[in-house]
């Protein structure tokens, strides 16, 4: 495992008024759902279109949730599919220039980070958090460089491969180094196991478990040193009919609620920063149809599209005494800002010097005049081997699905379900938008700009 280095990597990190005060480390949990559309729980009651007599789904451990904390309406994922936009969370780098681009495999497994790669995890181990991933990784196997405990988590249990991870029924699941042989599942096939639940093992519940397990443990035997971790859920993913993803938005609701409730008993929860988030757009996939729920609402397109529907996502956090209850923001962020952000809210004072993310932390405590605000933000996909990407510029947003295709330009605050392509009208916006994307965009052997690789299995 590589350690953290304080030299020629780091820059020091201001926001002083934020900073003065948080005068405790928190406990740091970041939830990440799986293929969750901006419109698919309750806390986001997105109008439903004429005609649509699909009632939305109850999440009320979320309403609750929210009501309790600070819910963004303008925040981002890193990308529309798994892996990079799990890549921009952990290292503060958009996929212009981060190492994993797209969901390409490498070896049998996902394309992995890479030595130089930085992450959330490392920055807070670096001042003392324990770390830990529960879950699904998707960022490197076991013998290559992406493997979560290289770079900076002290503990994983979970599935580190992405196409093993949404099989909901897997044969091993790995602790550390270590696979776990699950024979309950040697011979389970989801019809089996969703029928005669007590013959399989759910990942879904192992994990929960073990997320919940470790809190109790690291808050009774080390109650003096924080703990960041990244509880990364694999519902309520692509691959079932309509009642199947009702039942995967309800359970993770039940589980997210019965997480708050342990941080509570456990009288941590005044002291922990919890971070609910999606990592990327509603699935249409599997059988099922992102129209039938309104999971996108009225956002345009779903997961694998560089429009709104596909990296727009729910985001909301809650931290005690620190953030305003039940209040609401259109900030625009991004997963880039999730590493510089609890880095801030733990006390780290360096930062690596080459992330694209901004700490919203004075956002959070409601210190807007302090807060910084990005130029742009950037986003680039393959998609049926031609390389797209999008910027989004205050209110205004640009989009090209390849390198062959014209940019379409969209005025989100008056269009935002991007119906109206405005780029014939503001040609001078649109060029100074692609100055902007040209900046952002840092060329990769691995994902090259022509005829690039795209998983359809993720």
């Amino acid at each position: 495992m590589h350690e953290v280095s304080l030299y020629g990597i780091f820059i020091i990190m201001i926001h002083v008024a934020s900073i003065t005060k948080i005068q405790q480390r928190p406990n740091i949990i970041m939830v990440l759902a799986d293929d969750l559309g901006y419109c698919e729980v309750e806390p986001y009651p997105c109008r439903v279109p004429q005609g649509h007599n699909q009632p939305p789904i109850s999440t009320p451990n979320l309403v609750r949730f929210a009501a309790e904390g600070l819910k963004f309406t303008n925040s981002y994922a890193g990308a529309p599919v798994c892996a990079p936009s799990r890549c921009t969370l952990m290292t503060g780098k958009h996929s212009g220039h981060a190492t994993v681009r797209s969901n390409k495999g490498f070896n049998g497994g996902d394309w992995p980070l890479q030595p130089n790669d930085i992450t959330a995890a490392d920055v807070l181990k670096s001042v003392g958090y324990y770390t830990a991933i529960v879950g699904k990784w998707g960022l490197g196997d076991l013998g290559t460089t992406g493997w979560m405990r290289k770079h900076g988590f002290d503990y994983f249990y979970g599935i580190s491969n992405q196409a093993q991870a949404h099989n909901y029924y897997p044969n091993f699941v790995m602790e550390n180094e270590i696979q776990i042989p699950l024979p309950l599942n040697q011979d389970a096939s989801r019809i089996k196991c969703m029928s005669r639940p007590s013959t399989c093992n759910y990942s879904h519940d192992l994990f929960t478990n073990q997320a919940f397990e470790l809190i109790k443990n690291r808050t009774r035997d080390h109650p003096g040193q924080p703990f960041f971790l990244y509880l990364a859920w694999t519902l309520p993913h692509a691959g079932g009919w309509r009642g199947f993803v009702q039942a995967n938005l309800s359970y993770l609701d039940r589980d997210f609620g019965r997480l708050m409730t342990l941080l509570l008993e456990l009288e941590i929860d005044h002291n922990t920063l919890v971070w609910f988030a999606s990592d990327n757009g509603a699935h249409n996939e599997g059988g099922h149809s992102y129209t039938f729920f309104n999971s996108s609402g009225p956002l345009r397109g779903y997961k694998r599209s560089l429009y709104e529907g596909g990296i727009r996502t729910p985001q909301i956090i809650r931290w005690p005494n620190m953030i305003s209850p039940n209040t609401q923001t259109n900030f625009i962020t991004t997963f880039a800002d999730f590493l510089p952000t609890v880095a801030e809210s733990g006390g780290v004072q360096l930062l690596p010097r080459d992330i694209d993310g901004i700490s919203i932390v004075p956002t959070l405590l409601n210190n807007s005049f302090v807060q910084h605000v990005h130029n742009y933000i950037y986003f680039e996909f393959c998609t049926n081997h031609e390389w797209g990407n999008a910027v989004r510029y205050k209110q205004w947003k640009q989009v090209r699905f390849s390198v062959n295709k014209p940019y379409q330009l969209f005025d989100l605050d008056n269009d935002i379900g991007e119906k109206y392509d405005l780029s014939l009208q503001y040609p001078k916006l649109v060029n100074q938008l692609v100055i902007f994307a040209k900046r952002a965009h840092t060329n990769s052997i691995p994902f090259p700009i022509q005829n690039c690789v795209e998983s359809i299995l993720h």
